[in-house]
């Protein structure tokens, strides 16, 4: 998922059980933008189940070259909790948020095949059971033009679904906007020759 593409978040926290022969897995999705936050939301979540066998889980925040992640086994194999349940979200395209899979190891072993089936399993659960948000990456742009080109200015605002955050006018007028990331390159080429390449764009 580059910085480009549109990605999903959670519109509010979801729980949901999901079975495995006769091992219960409780899978909690919680929405969140914040790194500091992941540990207090883990350990809310640690504290409502104390007795369970494992509490497993992935996070991701952010986009593209900045995406933050992890992705923790806490106890089982190595690669059979974390990275399903980090899989299942990067296939949903979901960041900005973190899911929980508590285990309750109810006699049978599943085994490294069948533990990855239902950490998987269990986080697509949750992701299927939770309202999901579209975000579409913007990025703010200062424009500097001469008062008579802001009929053009404007048009190709429009044009290219930019907002004005903020103007002054004053001996230039100046501009805020803000424009989806993948228009940001084309509206800069077409400002610049609706006004001639009379327009700072910083």
């Amino acid at each position: 998922m580059n910085e480009e593409e549109a990605y999903f978040t959670v519109a509010a926290p979801v729980t949901v059980e999901f079975r495995a022969k006769d091992s219960r897995f409780i899978a909690h999705l919680h929405p969140t933008s914040e790194r500091q936050q992941i540990e207090t939301i883990l350990q809310r979540h640690i504290q409502r189940f104390p007795d369970a066998t494992h509490h497993c889980y992935a996070y991701r925040l952010g986009t593209g070259d900045r995406c933050v992640f992890r992705a923790e086994d806490a106890g089982e194999p190595a690669g059979t909790a974390g990275k399903p349940i980090l899989q299942a979200m990067e296939a949903r395209r979901v960041s900005d948020a973190i899911l929980v899979v508590t285990r309750y190891f109810g006699g049978t072993k599943l085994g490294i095949g069948g533990l990855i089936r239902a950490y998987g399993g269990a986080a697509f659960a949750a992701l299927d059971a939770a309202q999901l948000i579209e975000v579409v990456p913007h990025v703010e742009l200062q424009l500097i033009f001469d008062y008579q080109d802001t009929g053009a200015v404007h048009q190709m605002l429009n044009q290219y679904h930019a907002k004005v955050i903020a103007q002054h006018f004053s001996e230039h007028t100046r501009m805020r906007i803000s424009v989806q990331v993948q228009n940001a390159e084309p509206l800069k080429t077409a400002l610049t020759n609706a006004t001639r390449g009379n327009i700072q764009i910083l």
